[in-house]
């Protein structure tokens, strides 16, 4: 990878994180760079982890997701180069996500993850975001990792129904 395609890269990920209001899955950026073939997945991580190091992007990491937000020095970065990237590249970024906001936030609004506190003692946490602002944040300790697995997949499946009965059972007297 020649150092101006690693500015490429670089440029496009911090463009496309600083149009998004929470964190973005791995999942999400990838699919955006490798649909238009800017490069290969490894590329892709290898770039990550570059501006990781860099403070340039934050990492959240989940048991099977990797969630990544611009920091303000990436944004001073993007300020100060910016105009490097293309404006078709820019459209392309701006098209996609707009074309795929709904599937985005689909993705990016519920986080699920659990992991082992001791032997047999696991934490289920779960949260509901909205507009980059956390509205529900649940932990929940379990006896074995498949319950802490179960718990994660429900609440992906269910989190309106689960959100909508705490609201109602803290709420009304």
């Amino acid at each position: 990878m020649t150092s101006e395609s690693l500015k490429l890269y670089k440029l496009i990920i911090l463009y496309f994180l600083s149009k998004t209001r929470q964190p973005m899955p791995n999942a999400i950026i990838s699919d955006f760079i490798l649909a238009n073939g800017y490069t290969d997945y490894f590329s892709i991580q290898q770039t990550l982890a570059n501006l990781t190091e860099d403070k340039m992007i934050e990492t959240e990491q989940t048991h099977s997701t990797s969630y990544y937000l611009i920091t303000p020095s990436g944004k001073e970065t993007l300020g100060f180069f910016g105009n490097q990237l293309p404006d078709g590249t820019k459209q392309q970024i701006d098209s996609y996500l707009d074309e795929n906001r709904v599937s985005i936030v689909e993705n990016t609004s519920i986080h699920t993850d659990f992991k082992q506190i001791k032997p047999a003692e696991y934490l289920a946490r779960v949260s509901i975001i909205e507009r980059g602002s956390t509205i529900l944040e649940l932990a929940i300790n379990l006896p074995s990792e498949e319950e802490a697995i179960q718990v994660c997949q429900r609440f992906k499946e269910r989190n309106e129904a689960i959100y909508g009965y705490l609201l109602k059972t803290l709420t009304m007297d």
